[in-house]
């Protein structure tokens, strides 16, 4: 049987036992297909409700990963950016996102920092799923051998690590010694508790983000995952950006222009710290082109393959070194995905700020005046800071998750 066939049997299972699955699914697609060109046709700012809800229960984590967008321990913290460590929401304030969003079923995506080290982790994932919500986890897999037994029990549709590479590639590109260690025993907890219980989910995925110190063992990637009893091996291109590209960007969302346009923005719109700069070359390019070909090659019947974006190879070059290719413009993250910040701030991206869950509810900040204003601005364009981001488009037909 290919590992297509079996992905296909167990979503079925998975199914048949969590029917709630069903509407969720169908509803992303209707939206992407359907609802989110109508709802940007219209130019009006207003969106049907998200499909997608993004959950950052905290952003603390326990690694120092590389190619990390996130404001890192011992950098200075702006103090307009409260959702780093300090304000994190209580876990009654969840619930009550979980109460305001179950009638429309929307994907909960939950993510951090590193989600399980939020002291609420569980008693969030519990009571979402005794709201029928489908749940995905994201996180670096450090904490994973002592939360399987739970993910499993819980129903938890589908588990992401991060994994960039054999283990001292791994550990170097996370920062910490034994990561990789702590990953692998991880992982072998979940598969024994998910055949223990004979269950089909969750469906068991690793991202590998591609970068300088990987660049050439991509293609190692596919046994190893293979070799983990991996379910879904997906690329992730690196999320990047230059000093040049991110000071237009702060420059043109200036206080007085921000205040002019009726946003919020907490400033400035992308600080040090908040960006990535590739270190990729034109060298590298033929060698990922060759890596990620053989990966193809290898994953053939073993694995599902994904990338994200998903580009064709002779896009490489353009993505990694032209910063003024003109790759498509557009975007459909303010149209479906809700992401909620620790303290409760409604930021869609790039600190831009549209509310905030202990002030107002969420329907009055879906559709208020300062994320449809967003919705109309970023219709008409991409910014700077959009650089090279994996929820935007880059050629016709791109689609993020």
């Amino acid at each position: 049987m290919t590992k297509q066939m079996e992905l296909l049997g167990r979503a079925l299972r998975i199914a048949g036992q969590s029917p709630h699955i069903i509407p969720t699914l169908a509803r992303m697609e209707y939206r992407h297909r359907y609802g989110i060109p109508r709802d940007r046709r219209l130019q009006s700012g207003y969106s049907a409700l998200p499909t997608n809800l993004a959950v950052c229960l905290t952003m603390r984590c326990n690694l120092k990963c590389s190619m990390c967008r996130q404001i890192r321990s011992g950098q200075d913290i702006p103090e307009n950016r409260n959702w780093y460590g300090k304000g994190e929401m209580p876990l009654e304030a969840w619930i009550s996102l979980l109460d305001q969003v179950k009638a429309f079923h929307p994907w909960l995506y939950i993510t951090g920092g590193e989600p399980t080290l939020s002291s609420h982790f569980k008693e969030f994932v519990e009571a979402a799923r005794r709201r029928h919500l489908v749940v995905q986890v994201q996180t670096n897999g450090t904490r994973l051998a002592q939360m399987a037994e739970f993910l499993v029990e819980m129903g938890v549709v589908a588990v992401t690590i991060s994994l960039d590479g054999p283990p001292e590639v791994h550990d170097s590109i996370r920062g910490v010694k034994g990561t990789f260690r702590r990953v692998e025993e991880g992982v072998h907890a979940l598969v024994e508790a998910r055949k223990k219980r004979g269950r089909p989910n969750p469906i068991l995925s690793f991202n590998c983000v591609i970068s300088k110190d990987n660049v050439g063992l991509l293609e190692d990637m596919v046994p190893l995952a293979a070799g983990l009893q991996a379910d879904v091996l997906q690329f992730t291109h690196t999320m990047f950006n230059s000093p040049e590209k991110v000071a237009r960007h702060n420059a043109y969302f200036s206080p007085a222009r921000v205040e002019d346009l009726g946003l919020e923005v907490a400033f400035p719109s992308i600080c040090e710290g908040e960006y990535y700069r590739s270190e990729i070359t034109a060298e590298d390019i033929p060698v990922l082109q060759a890596s990620l070909a053989r990966a193809r090659d290898l994953a053939r019947n073993r694995l599902q393959l994904t990338f994200m974006p998903n580009l064709p190879p002779e896009l490489f070059g353009p993505y990694y070194l032209d910063l003024d290719y003109p790759f498509q413009q557009g975007c459909d993250f303010f149209w479906k995905t809700l992401r909620v910040s620790p303290d409760g701030t409604i930021s869609p991206c790039l600190n831009f700020k549209v509310g905030n869950l202990t002030e107002e509810p969420f329907a009055a900040i879906w559709n208020g005046p300062k994320i449809r204003k967003l919705r109309q601005l970023f219709q008409q364009r991409l910014f700077p800071g959009c650089l090279r981001c994996c929820q935007r488009h880059y050629i016709k037909g791109s689609r993020a998750f």
